[in-house]
């Protein structure tokens, strides 16, 4: 009897003991999770606060977790931050709806309040828009209107409109409309025949150029208002830099392409002023550079006519009227030959460092070699000059430099026959 009061004793000692276990391991399942720095084992079912370093030890296959190192906890804010935002484009809880619906109102109101600024602001710019055409008529008008006599006061308001009309008038169309409105006569002319403001030429003839160029028609008026004499006179005159590359300009916008316009204005001043800028020692390299490439521009202009056209009968009335243009031998009645030699062989110290000048007159000296040969293989100024410049481009380190050597090269070898001499 009382060994079996013993095993009824010991039997409830035991389970007392598995309940009080179990209990315990109840308890830290639904308990909270206390991290340390040191790895725990997390139990099943059991919550985590946020923020730990948490894992699955590949030994045991239980998960555990810790407190975040120094080193990680940079890294764990970033990702939380990224959450938050994540967070914010899902659907907000019901909690949240009066707020949105008070946002929506107030950007609803902001929104109808920028709405009506731009239209305000649309139906001023509507006030104030003007077409290319207006503008053109509205600067003719404005310039009418200037006193006849030179104003120092009206000066920038001039030069203003004549910016402006240099930048609308690049359009055929806007062109076009210029001169029908008298643009022509009562801005342009009396400017660059009459005006003694040396900034105001050059903004018109800038104006003139614009309007001209690839632009026959209005070629044709200007042609015919007689601007070709005019620039012409201006180029045979001015000493000043910007006025001639100006006048250049515009003198080129007339002729290219208008075989009638060569005609009349080589044969006559054209071509003897062209050559005057190249002789006179006041212009510089640049403008001179300008001159004989609009000379090679013009050469090639006619040989290319002439070898496109045999074969194009639509063609036989353009062709006709550059076979009866005289351009080269008119280059050599007024001295272009020795004009361009003389440029060379006494400027050559400034075009050792233009290779972009040097490349224009190297072109001008090609184009235009049958009409010079003869002089210039004599030219021991010219062959020393070309030598020098091809000298120095050929050491160089620069691509574009070594190019224009060898054209001189080519040049050189044609003109003196002597492809083995070397000098300097």
């Amino acid at each position: 009897m009382r060994g079996y009061k013993f095993f009824t004793f010991v039997a409830s000692v035991l389970i007392l003991g598995a309940l009080q276990v179990g209990a315990t391991e109840t308890e830290n399942k639904t308990g909270e999770f206390v991290a340390t720095k040191d790895w725990q084992v997390i139990a099943e079912g059991q919550a985590i606060p946020k923020g730990l370093h948490v894992r699955i030890n590949l030994q045991t296959g239980l998960k555990e977790a810790k407190l975040l190192d120094e080193s990680e906890r940079g890294t764990a804010l970033q990702s939380q931050q990224e959450g938050q935002a994540a967070d914010e484009n899902e659907p907000l809880s019901l909690d949240y709806k009066p707020d949105i619906i008070e946002e929506s109102l107030r950007r609803v109101k902001e929104k109808k309040k920028s709405y009506a600024e731009l239209r305000k602001a649309y139906k001023e710019f509507q006030k104030n828009f003007r077409t290319d055409g207006e503008l053109i008529v509205q600067l003719i008008d404005q310039y009418r209107n200037f006193s006849k006599t030179p104003l120092e006061s009206e000066l920038r308001s001039k030069l203003d409109s004549l910016e402006n009309l240099e930048y609308l008038l690049h359009q055929i169309d806007n062109a076009l409309l210029f001169i029908d409105n008298g643009g022509l006569d009562d801005v342009l002319l009396p400017i660059v025949v009459n005006d003694t403001n040396t900034a105001l030429r050059i903004s018109a003839m800038r104006v003139l150029g614009s309007l001209a160029s690839n632009n026959p028609k209005a070629q044709i008026k200007v042609f015919e208002k007689n601007f070709g004499s005019h620039l012409a006179q201006i180029l045979s005159s001015s000493g000043n830099a910007g006025e001639i590359s100006a006048a250049l300009h515009a003198f080129g916008a007339l002729l290219r392409k208008f075989p009638l316009a060569q005609q009349r204005i080589l044969s006559t001043s054209g071509t003897q002023a062209l050559i005057k800028v190249l002789q006179s020692p006041d212009v510089e390299l640049r403008s001179k550079s300008k001159v004989v490439t609009l000379i090679s521009d013009l050469v090639q202009e006619k040989r290319f006519v002439l070898e496109t056209s045999k074969d194009a009968p639509d063609a036989a009335s353009t062709m006709a009227q550059y076979v009866l243009l005289e351009f080269q031998p008119w280059l050599q009645t007024h001295g272009y030959c020795p004009a361009l030699d003389n440029v060379l062989a006494k400027d050559y110290l400034h075009l050792l460092e233009q290779p972009e000048i040097v490349e224009q007159f190297a072109t001008a000296l090609e184009t235009t070699e049958d009409l010079c040969s003869a002089s210039w293989s004599q030219s021991s100024g010219l062959r020393h000059a070309l030598l020098t410049v091809r000298n120095r481009y050929a050491n160089s380190q620069d691509e574009y430099r070594l190019e224009v050597s060898q054209v001189l090269s080519k040049l050189c070898e044609r003109l003196f026959n002597k492809p083995k001499h070397t000098e300097l």
